[in-house]
C-alpha cells in the first residue's frame, strides 16, 4: 500500500517544474562550488587544472615559465571564431564528441593561421582528424620532403590507429610503456636537438592513408616504405622491435605477444608534424600518446618529455602569439572518479556555455537566442492551474456555509478574482429582478435604465456605466486582474446593490 501512495505523489510531479529545477541547480552549483572549492582540484585527466599524476598543470606552469599565456575553452571549439587573436590550439586525450559545427570551427582557426596540437590514444581525436585531412590534402604538394628521399608525400590522410604500441626493445619496466629513442629532423618539423629519451604510457600509433601516384590507389598503412624499406614517417618513432596490439584489454593485464596478423618488426610514428605555417597556414602536430604530457612522465628525472614539449609549443607559436587555447570541453571524469565530476564546476559552467556557443556561432541565429531561450523556458514554466472541482457534497457537509460563501473562498483561494467577479455580478441580477419583478436577462444598459427610472437622484451614472462596462469585460474575456481592482468593483457594486434593493420604491 505504502508502494502505491509513493508512485501516486511521484506522477503529480510536474515535468516542466522538475526541469526548471534542474536548470536552476546547473546555474547556482557553479557558484557555490566556486565558493567553497568543493570540486577545484580536478577530477578530469589531462586537465591543467589537474595537479595529479594523470593531470597537465605541470604542462601549463613550464609553458607559462616559457612567456605563454594559458586560454582554457570551456565551452565548445565553436568559441574559436570569436577569437581575434590566434594562438595554438591543444588538444590532449578528448573523450567527448565533436561535432560537426566545432570541426568547422577548427577548420576556420587553422586557415586563419592558428596552429593544432592533438595528442590522444584511444579517445575521439579522429572525430576531428577527418578536418584536419580535408585541409592537408591541397597542401601536400608543398611540404618538403626532400630530406626523406621523397618528391612528394605519398599522403591522403591521418589517423590514429586505435591499437596498442608495444616495443619490446626499448621500454620503462614493460613493453606497453615504450620509450622513444628515435627522433628525426622533419623538413620544416621542429628541432629536436637535445631531445634522447621521452617516456610514453600506453600509447597507440599513428596510420597514414597512402597515396599511389601510378595506381590512384589508397590505403590505410601504419607505415611508409620505399623500394620495400621501412621509412621512418615524423618526428618521434618507436624501434624496430615495435608491433601494434590489437588485444588491448589482455595487454592492459600483462599478457600480450605479436601475433601474425598484426603489424610488427617496423618503427611506427608516435609524432608527426605537418608544417603548413611557410603557406600561411596554421601547423599541426598529431601525437598519439597524449601521456607524454602528463604530470608524472613530465616530472620523471633522465627523460626528455619536458624539452620535447618546449620544442614542439615553440614550433606551433609560428607567428609567436604567446597564446595556448586549452581544450577542456571534451575531457571528462573516468574510473572512480566520475562522482567528482557532479561537484565540479567546470561541468555545470560547460554545460550552460557549450549551449550559448552552439546558438551565437552563426551571426543570423545569434540574435535570435534570447528568443529562442525565453520561448524554451515559457514553455516549461510552471503555469498557474485551475481550481479543482467544487463538489456540493463538500458544501453539504459544512451546513452552516452557503453555496455563495463556499464558491467564493473558493475562487479567493486560487485567486480568480475574474470568476468571483461574475458570482458576485450574477447575484446583482437575482436581486434586481427580484426587487424589479423581472423574468428578461439583465445587462449593463438594462440596469442602468432601470436605476434611472427609480433612482434619478441617487446614483453617479456616468461611474455606474464606466463599473458595469468594466465588469462585463472583464467577464466576457475572462481577463486577468489584480486583487487591488477586484476589490474597488467589488465595493462599487455592494454600493449599487445596497442602494437600490434596500430603497422602497
Amino acid at each position: 500500500m505504502a508502494k502505491k501512495e509513493k508512485k501516486t505523489v511521484f506522477s503529480r510531479i510536474d515535468k516542466d517544474a522538475f526541469l526548471l529545477s534542474i536548470i536552476f541547480i546547473i546555474f547556482c552549483l557553479p557558484l557555490f562550488l566556486s565558493f567553497t572549492r568543493i570540486g577545484q582540484e580536478g577530477s578530469r585527466q589531462f586537465s591543467i587544472y589537474n595537479t595529479g599524476w594523470d593531470g597537465t598543470s605541470d604542462l601549463r606552469v613550464q609553458l607559462e615559465q616559457q612567456g605563454f599565456e594559458f586560454h582554457p575553452v570551456v565551452s565548445t571549439l565553436n568559441a574559436l571564431t570569436r577569437l581575434d587573436e590566434m594562438g595554438v590550439l591543444t588538444i590532449i586525450g578528448p573523450t567527448i564528441f565533436f561535432d560537426p559545427t566545432e570541426t568547422a570551427a577548427l577548420a576556420y582557426f587553422i586557415m586563419r593561421g592558428g596552429s593544432v596540437i592533438i595528442a590522444d590514444d584511444f579517445g575521439r581525436a579522429n572525430d576531428i582528424l577527418g578536418i584536419v585531412n580535408t585541409i592537408l590534402r591541397p597542401f601536400v604538394s608543398s611540404i618538403n620532403t626532400s630530406g626523406l628521399g621523397l618528391s612528394t608525400l605519398p599522403l591522403a590522410g591521418i589517423k590514429i590507429n586505435g591499437s596498442l604500441l608495444m616495443d619490446a626493445q626499448s621500454y620503462y619496466r614493460s613493453p606497453v610503456m615504450p620509450i622513444l629513442r628515435n627522433f628525426i629532423d622533419f623538413p620544416g618539423g621542429p628541432s629536436l636537438s637535445g631531445v634522447s629519451r621521452v617516456i610514453t604510457s600506453y600509447p597507440s600509433s599513428i596510420s597514414f592513408l597512402g597515396f599511389n601516384n601510378e595506381t590512384g590507389e589508397t590505403r590505410w598503412v601504419p607505415t611508409f616504405s620505399y623500394q620495400g624499406v621501412p621509412i621512418p614517417s615524423g618526428i618521434a618513432v618507436s624501434s624496430s622491435n615495435s608491433w601494434l596490439e590489437t588485444d588491448i584489454a589482455s595487454a592492459k593485464k600483462g599478457v600480450y605477444y605479436p601475433d601474425e596478423y598484426e603489424w610488427r618488426g617496423v618503427p611506427f610514428s608516435v609524432m608527426v608534424p605537418l608544417p603548413l605555417s611557410a603557406i600561411g597556414v596554421g601547423n599541426i602536430l598529431i601525437c598519439s600518446d597524449p601521456s607524454i604530457f602528463i604530470n608524472e612522465l613530465m616530472e620523471m628525472p633522465n627523460y626528455d618529455n619536458a624539452e620535447l614539449t618546449n620544442r614542439i609549443f615553440e614550433w606551433l607559436d609560428w607567428n609567436n602569439t604567446g597564446r595556448i587555447y586549452y581544450d577542456e570541453s571534451h575531457l571528462s571524469s573516468s574510473g572512480g572518479r566520475v562522482f567528482l565530476s557532479i561537484i565540479d564546476p567546470f561541468s555545470y559552467v560547460s554545460l550552460y556555455l557549450r549551449y550559448v556557443d552552439s546558438f551565437t556561432m552563426f551571426p543570423l541565429l545569434a540574435p535570435l537566442f534570447p528568443l529562442i531561450t525565453f520561448l524554451f523556458l515559457r514553455r516549461r514554466y510552471p503555469k498557474s492551474k485551475g481550481p479543482s472541482p467544487l463538489l456540493m457534497t463538500k458544501i453539504k457537509q459544512q451546513r452552516s456555509r452557503s453555496f455563495f460563501a463556499a464558491k467564493m473562498a473558493w475562487y479567493m483561494n486560487y485567486q480568480q478574482f475574474a470568476n468571483a467577479l461574475n458570482l458576485i455580478y450574477n447575484r446583482l441580477h437575482r436581486r434586481f429582478k427580484k426587487k424589479f419583478g423581472l423574468d428578461d436577462e439583465l445587462n449593463a444598459e438594462t440596469i442602468i435604465g432601470l436605476l434611472q427610472t427609480h433612482f434619478p437622484y441617487d446614483f453617479n451614472f456616468k461611474k455606474v456605466q464606466e463599473t458595469l462596462n468594466r465588469v462585463e469585460l472583464i467577464i466576457r474575456k475572462a481577463k486577468k486582474i489584480s486583487e487591488e481592482e477586484f476589490t474597488q468593483l467589488v465595493i462599487e457594486l455592494k454600493d449599487i446593490e445596497d442602494t437600490a434593493t434596500k430603497t422602497t420604491i
